[in-house]
């Protein structure tokens, strides 16, 4: 016989107690028999966000647990979330005359009007729902002891729509319904504004569409009556109350908690802020010291910037140089025969791609691995209605999609931020929207990570487009590719130094990713920055020798929109890890904190200074027609080396990387290698600018519009 201890189901031969759920499709989730208000309030809250915490997706692992237990300590401030083992039992807690109601000998005796009128409320409203009493019957006599109330089982079941059943609790309550959608994550989130629970109720804050702030909740019908009661501990404040589905809160839940995940945990290690109050300060003074060494110190200024400007390049392009006689085409390792294959999730995080859908879906189908352990997650924004459509009907095995729920900033990161929480196993890889990987690289990622030390975090798989023939500037960005991913990067890999991620095709280890803080919402270049976080936790990054087929932007209107995020997301990742020189240079080392100012600040001062370079040179051109060799003095020719040495490390690691991919470069293409930085220094004037007035601004680019592409090629062919 079932009966109810201050509104919770109790057996005869079990007292209340959390389980864990059957097998429902195959994943196990944590659920919870009822929450009552007998329980201990640290219980009720564990029972309540176990069911939220990493609600998207299912739980298999122990790894995911712990990142379930780390999501909910993060995302509210009532501690401890589990009961002491000196907090009395439920039933101690009970008292005399509840405790004797689950004894045997009371059957068939009085049972108290509270427990007899148990979810009347949740009746009530299923009737208004019109759900007949003999559906509502049909429904208990269904049940088992695992379902926690009559409206859950008839919504599993498919007799009743979420929606339908919320909307009526607004009715009967008096409190909004909002639709699913209707809401906004928070992020930042302010630190007094946090999900808190009453009566075994969460409570998470979003924006309405008024962009005010609410707090969404989402009661199970054998919580109405506690809902009711807590409703009017908030007098005034009711209105700011909102109604939503559980699924939508638990979306909601996880968006919020991921989006502000690494700013709640180092704020110092984040984009979320242009500068800290420290750096404040120190800009405050930089334009008086600035206009102070312009008047009294012009000619060392001068002379200063002049030569970082020339030791960057000369630096780079030495080691561009270095990496082409060095530069060695590995033999390729055969990929076992295994049984079983480790369990892996693809991160594909989408906006407004409906037109490269089926393109994408084909590439990731043809994947050469078991499909029963792949998990292939897109993540999808909740206004990009037309992706959603087109995707739903490619789905196949393997293959789900997530609805985020909308949000600021609305950026990748944020995307590949939900996904960790949805990952299982401990391996993840991310692909764009364009990408065709080799269909073995999953397979030979498993194979290296095992031959590589835990040390090792991530492997960076080649970049390449595949349709170069385009035009000239698909060419150069085709050539810019080749020499970076399969010349450059193999050489800092080799050399076990700090090597910077491209966004799509990095394999990670997800207990390395959750470590260092997962991926940070509001840095835009979200893999450079990912990069130098490992280098500083002690992590290593190599490459992978396998390819991703990419597609160029074909405009310069979407190169440049393109490129000016990249250069945007370079100066947030220097502004982050400057905030603390000497702190990075001690947790990066000599080495890695030279090329971390060398690749970011040495990078972009190169293409602030390029107007500068060529008014320096049509100078020196000038001054050589008028004097003759006169005109070279000791500096100029200094310089003129060190532009020689960049441009030259930048030509041969060209040529090796092109010849790899087989289009090999004009000479005239070479030659127009500098025009190609001219446009760079363009992206890079916009890049400051929009860092200075819209940091998080994501530009998209758009993709599905080349008309041939080339076929997938293995390494092996290469």
């Amino acid at each position: 016989m079932n009966v109810c201890v201050r509104g919770r189901p109790v057996t005869e031969d079990q007292p209340p107690r959390l389980t864990r759920a059957g097998v429902s499709k195959g994943c196990q989730e944590y659920s919870e028999i009822s929450v009552g208000n007998g329980l201990p309030f640290s219980v009720r809250q564990a029972n309540t966000l176990r069911s939220l915490s990493l609600s998207i997706g299912c739980i298999e692992s122990a790894r995911s647990v712990e990142a379930g237990q780390a999501l909910r300590s993060r995302m509210t401030a009532i501690t401890p979330l589990e009961q002491s083992i000196d907090d009395p039992t439920p039933h101690e807690r009970a008292g005399p005359l509840i405790k004797n109601i689950s004894k045997p000998s009371l059957k068939g005796q009085y049972v108290p009007e509270f427990v007899r009128l148990k979810n009347a409320l949740e009746q009530e409203v299923l009737l208004q729902c019109n759900c007949s009493e003999a559906l509502i019957d049909f429904a208990k006599s269904r049940m088992t002891a695992e379902d926690r109330c009559t409206s859950n089982y008839l919504i599993e079941q498919g007799f009743l729509d979420a929606s339908v059943f919320y909307w009526g609790i607004s009715g009967k309550m008096n409190v909004r319904y909002a639709s699913d959608g209707s809401l906004s994550a928070i992020a930042p989130i302010d630190k007094k504004l946090k999900p808190f629970e009453t009566e075994g109720i969460l409570f998470v804050p979003a924006l309405d569409l008024n962009q005010k702030v609410v707090f969404a909740a989402a009661p199970l019908g054998h919580q109405l009556e506690a809902f009711e009661r807590a409703l009017g501990y908030f007098d005034e404040a009711t209105s700011k109350i909102v109604l939503v589905t559980p699924e939508y809160q638990k979306a909601l839940t996880v968006t919020t908690a991921s989006a502000n995940a690494l700013a709640q945990d180092d704020v110092s290690m984040s984009a979320v802020y242009r500068f800290l109050p420290s750096q404040r300060k120190l800009l405050t003074v930089s334009p008086i010291i600035f206009l102070g060494a312009l008047g009294f110190a012009f000619d060392a200024l001068f002379w200063g910037l002049l030569i970082l400007l020339t030791l960057s390049l000369g630096v780079t392009g030495l080691l561009r140089l270095a990496s082409f006689f060095t530069y060695s085409d590995r033999q390729e390792f055969t990929v076992p025969k295994l049984e079983k294959w480790p369990h892996y999730t693809v991160l594909v995080p989408l906006y407004k791609e409906s037109a490269i859908c089926r393109q994408l879906v084909d590439g990731l189908d043809a994947l050469d691995y078991p499909k029963d352990a792949l998990d292939v997650i897109f993540l999808v924004e909740q206004d990009d209605e037309l992706t959603q459509k087109n995707l739903r009907k490619l789905l196949k095995k393997s293959m789900r999609m997530i609805i985020l729920p909308p949000g600021k900033p609305q950026t990748k990161p944020r995307a590949l931020s939900v996904g960790l929480a949805a990952t299982k196993g401990e391996f993840v890889t991310v692909f764009d929207a364009e990408d065709r990987p080799e269909p073995q690289q999953l397979k030979k990622a498993i194979c290296q990570f095992a031959l590589e030390g835990q040390d090792v975090a991530c492997l960076q798989a080649a970049l390449s487009i595949d349709h170069a023939e385009e035009s000239w500037l698909v060419r150069q960005f085709a050539f810019e590719y080749a020499a970076l991913f399969d010349v450059f990067l193999p050489f800092l890999s080799r050399k076990n130094l700090l090597l910077p991620l491209g966004g799509t095709s990095n394999h990670f280890r997800v207990s390395a990713l959750r470590k260092v803080g997962g991926w940070d919402p509001f840095n835009v270049t979200e893999d450079a920055d990912l990069a130098v976080r490992f280098a500083r936790q002690g992590f290593k990054t190599h490459t992978l020798n396998s390819s991703t087929f990419e597609e160029a932007p074909l405009t310069l209107k979407a190169w440049l929109h393109q490129r000016t995020r990249w250069h945007k997301g370079w100066i947030q990742t220097l502004a982050v890890h400057l905030r603390n020189p000497r702190l990075a240079y001690k947790q990066l080392g000599l080495k890695n904190f030279a090329l971390l100012l060398l690749t970011f600040f040495g990078g972009m001062l190169c293409l602030w200074a390029a107007p500068w370079t060529v008014w320096m040179f049509g100078k020196l051109a000038l001054n050589y027609y008028s004097t003759g060799i006169q005109a070279f003095d000791a500096f100029s020719i200094y310089a003129m080396f060190c532009f020689l040495f960049g441009l030259g490390g930048s030509v041969v690691t060209v040529l090796q990387g092109s010849a790899k991919r087989g289009f090999r470069p004009r000479t005239w293409e070479i030659a127009s290698i500098p025009l190609y930085w001219v446009l760079g220094c363009i992206a890079s004037y916009k890049a400051l600018i929009e860092f200075a007035i819209k940091p998080h601004y994501w530009r998209k680019t758009e993709h599905g519009i080349v008309r041939q592409r080339g076929k997938v090629k293995s390494a092996q062919s290469l």
